[in-house]
């Protein structure tokens, strides 16, 4: 019986095959990686659904990257996946107060502290990788590179918010993830979370884009499951917010030297129109929690 990943005892249906070697050629053709050895004796990736909240991952879970994965992922292709700043970074640091305690879990190098500079907050930043740790410590950043689930028993209802960006859908066990970040909320704290959009796939019909297949991803998530699923954790949608194709009008701007209203009317009459055909393709929630308490999930 295959488990459901997001609720303990829920029922799961089986809803796509994607084939092990498409994957696998995809990864070596875009990012120049083998990630033949994540798939030993797997002849098939399977997609399965939660019949509750219509969340989807990957299966078996093994397929899921490994250290010696990102490594040789962020090594070989720093200057394609890195970003210093993000839409969602700016999103959340506008809804958070002054001298609030934010906890960014899978912060990586700290870039999202810097959207929070002269808020006089008190950040915390949870990341396991090597990478992570130098910089956070040559920013001045106080940190844990230790799991979450022991983190969360050290820092029950510490902080005022907690935010996940671009991390959920990389979890083979999004529900004990999310769980530990509930607990580590005040009592009217807010849960922030970003995703790659996938409706019903990365933009739309994408469904074998190489970054959105495990070993890098492990859960596809949408506008659906992630309301649905804050029933389960006794959250609160406060607000949901999609990003698409407008920031490249600024991108093309600085490019082009170009801004007069009329240019920018006919760019974001064409980047609506992108939104509309291929889809959004970053959502964002931001959940408060309902009421102070240890959930079993």
């Amino acid at each position: 019986m295959i488990e459901n990943t997001l609720i303990k005892n829920g029922t799961v249906k089986e809803i796509e095959v994607l084939n092990v070697g498409k994957i696998i050629k995809k990864y070596i053709k875009n990012y120049n990686l083998d990630v033949s050895y994540l798939f030993k004796n797997v002849d098939e990736v399977k997609i399965m659904q939660c019949t509750k909240t219509g969340f989807r991952f990957y299966y078996p879970l093994s397929i899921e990257g490994d250290n010696t994965f990102y490594i040789d992922l962020y090594e070989n292709n720093k200057k394609r996946l890195y970003q210093e700043t993000k839409w969602e970074f700016k999103e959340a640091a506008s809804i958070i107060k002054d001298k609030s305690s934010v906890l960014d879990v899978g912060c990586g190098s700290g870039s999202f502290f810097d959207a929070l500079k002269g808020k006089n907050c008190n950040c915390y930043g949870l990341d396991k990788s090597d990478f992570a740790v130098d910089l956070l410590k040559s920013k001045g950043i106080e940190f844990s590179n230790e799991p979450i689930e022991s983190f969360a028993e050290k820092n029950i209802g510490k902080f005022d918010y907690v935010t996940g960006f671009q991390i959920l859908e990389h979890v083979k066990h999004p529900g004990k993830f999310i769980n530990c970040m509930v607990k580590m909320l005040k009592k009217d704290g807010v849960l922030i979370i970003a995703v790659p959009n996938n409706e019903p796939y990365f933009l739309k019909y994408d469904k074998y884009h190489t970054l959105n297949l495990p070993p890098h991803h492990m859960g596809l998530w949408n506008k659906d499951s992630l309301i649905k699923m804050a029933a389960v954790f006794e959250l609160q949608v406060h607000d949901f917010k999609y990003e698409g194709f407008d920031y490249l009008i600024q991108y093309f701007k600085q490019k082009t030297g170009i801004s007069s209203n009329f240019t920018t009317s006919i760019l974001k009459f064409f980047f609506n129109f992108l939104n509309d055909i291929l889809g959004k393709r970053t959502a964002l929630v931001i959940y408060k929690k309902d009421r102070f308490n240890d959930y079993k999930i």
